[in-house]
């Protein structure tokens, strides 16, 4: 049992939706705008340098099914409108994105080894929250909202076939205790998806009861052949005001590792392992927070070690409300037994010399070897001039600093840089997104994706083009 501070006044969460509009055909392909290049020659993934990035960095525009949509709303808390999210697996040669046009539609956006599109669906008309393989590659996952606002509604897990996109399930996932459509934060990783197992890990404001009108997190699982939830694996309240929630599968180990944001109980980064029944205990790396939604941490990332039992975090932090925004990353051990969660590298701030430069929108993917590829938008001074705007999917950063900050390290498993970081955007008008980002492994590199902005009519499709390591036995 937790003490919690009074309830706080919660901002408006209503805005005028616009008429409903015709929406565009259900499935459409599109052809690709330009080539792309073979890896042929590629270094191995483990063995690449940060000299080397620019040779093999590939970027494709493609034609989306239909524009992006526009923001509304002061935190544009009804719809996505500048991002998508992305997903890809080294099980697969295919990759995909989930987005809502300009109609409020849901699309499925389905790319080839070529990273032209495949086919694309559409899959619903509610706000788009993840997206993700199964690990054998045959099926992929979409997360979409019951209806934002919709304070009791549930949300849905889409279980689709590849290539055919055809649908297995979709099921509804909720809670009794938390609603998902309030106070939600809109640019978190909300899904994990195992072999026999999708997990849903969010936040939203408690019904009733001790909890009520406060907000906090809560962890669903549904079964993946049926789609019925695993109600004794699942648990409400790991965190109070949970302001950003984080998790990843390892396959290796069977488990999960979850991440809390928080600015209250605890005002930190609370870190928990999870193997199937087996909760752990908890890691916290402490920061500063005004309870109301206002913290010092903005956004960070988790993947899984694909040759190990472990997990490499990364996450921007800032001391005092003014201060620039700082590179952190840590490795997390989370094997089958969760009560042994440690650091297997403590949290390290990766460039402690930058003095008032920040580096935000940070995410990370496994390159083989130890090492890891980092990706982060690099300012000269501070750009989060409003924390509680990190809730949310449109942090109001200036279109430069959006596409000319975005830059790539790589960073051995102690936490040391490998060589120096490389600015992307003058290859081919590269560049990481920053709210709302997936670095992905494909079998041929290192993938990810970006649109221009509200009503983009199209997507960047990225790939850092290197041969993997084989996986382990």
């Amino acid at each position: 049992t937790t003490t919690l501070p009074p309830t706080t006044t919660l901002l408006p969460t209503t805005t005028t939706l616009p008429p409903t509009t015709t929406l565009p055909p259900a499935t459409t392909t599109l052809p690709p705008t330009t080539t792309t290049p073979t890896t042929t020659g590629a270094p191995r993934c483990s063995q690449i340098t940060t000299e080397e990035i620019p040779k093999w960095l590939t970027v494709k525009d493609l034609e989306l099914p239909g524009r992006m949509r526009s923001c509304r709303g002061t935190f544009e808390i009804q719809m996505s409108c500048r991002h998508a999210y992305y997903a890809a697996s080294p099980a697969t040669d295919y990759h995909a994105m989930v987005y809502n046009d300009y109609t409020d539609a849901a699309w499925v956006v389905l790319f080839g080894a070529d990273d032209g599109i495949a086919k694309s669906m559409k899959i619903g008309s509610e706000k788009v929250r993840g997206l993700q393989f199964d690990p054998s590659g045959r099926h992929l996952v979409a997360l979409i909202s019951g209806g934002t606002n919709r304070h009791r509604s549930n949300s849905s897990f889409v279980k689709m076939k590849v290539p055919s996109l055809d649908i297995v399930w979709s099921k509804p996932v909720f809670s009794p205790m938390v609603g998902m459509e309030k106070w939600t934060p809109d640019n978190s990783d909300h899904m994990a998806i195992a072999e026999d197992r999708y997990v849903l890990h969010s936040g939203g404001e408690c019904y009733e009861g001790w909890c009520a009108g406060h907000q906090g997190d809560l962890y669903r699982v549904l079964d993946a052949t049926t789609g019925e939830p695993r109600d004794n694996e699942v648990k409400d309240w790991v965190a109070s005001h949970s302001c950003k929630q984080m998790i990843a599968y390892n396959e290796v180990a069977d488990s999960f590792l979850m991440a809390d944001m928080g600015d209250a109980y605890p005002k930190a980064i609370q870190f928990t392992a999870w193997h199937k029944e087996h909760l752990g205990t908890d890691l916290e790396i402490p920061g500063w927070a005004s309870p109301g939604g206002r913290q010092g941490f903005t956004n960070g990332a988790i993947k899984a070690d694909p040759w190990g039992e472990g997990f490499a975090a990364v996450w921007s932090h800032g001391e005092r409300y003014d201060d620039s925004d700082k590179l952190f990353f840590a490795m997390i051990n989370a094997s089958r037994d969760p009560r042994e969660i440690t650091f297997l590298t403590p949290p390290k701030q990766l460039f402690p010399d930058s003095g008032t430069r920040t580096q935000i929108g940070s995410n990370l993917a496994a390159l083989g070897g130890g090492k890891w590829l980092v990706a982060y938008t690099d300012s000269w001074r501070n750009r989060i001039n409003d924390h509680m705007l990190i809730w949310f999917e449109d942090w109001r950063i200036p279109e430069r600093t959006r596409k000319e900050g975005t830059k790539l390290a790589i960073v051995d498993s102690s936490g040391e840089l490998v060589g120096s970081p490389v600015a992307v955007f003058g290859l081919g008008g590269a560049f990481m997104p920053i709210e709302i980002n997936h670095m992905m492994r494909r079998p041929g590199g290192i993938g990810w994706i970006g649109l221009d902005g509200p009503d983009s009519k199209q997507v960047k499709v990225m790939q850092l083009r290197c041969t993997p390591d084989a996986p382990p036995a």
